[in-house]
């Protein structure tokens, strides 16, 4: 599986400035399905999840700033129907 969201906080935040980046953080994530729902159906062992919001660049041009969690199945099948027990880290951030 290729990940997504290769920036670092710090780097999305020089780019979108940090409201932009907040939102992003704030919204919530939904599976990619670029990997899928259940990723060890596609052979990949995580779960690619991802929340977004609309920014601007330094320029002032409109992007989408979006924010990258994975996750595997286990911690998926561990939090049962309360997702909120999932380890929500953010792996990386892109710039759109």
């Amino acid at each position: 599986m290729s990940t997504k969201g290769t920036l670092t906080r710090e780097q999305a935040v020089a780019i979108v400035g940090e409201a932009a980046v907040a939102r992003a953080e704030a919204a919530n994530c939904e599976p990619t399905n670029r990997v899928g729902y259940n990723g060890a159906i596609q052979g990949d062992a995580l779960i690619e999840w991802a929340g977004s919001a609309a920014g601007e660049d330094k320029d002032g041009t409109g992007c989408t700033v979006t924010a990258y969690y994975y996750t595997s199945q286990e911690e998926i099948d561990a939090a049962g129907d309360d997702l909120s027990n999932v380890d929500w880290t953010i792996a990386g951030y892109e710039v759109v």
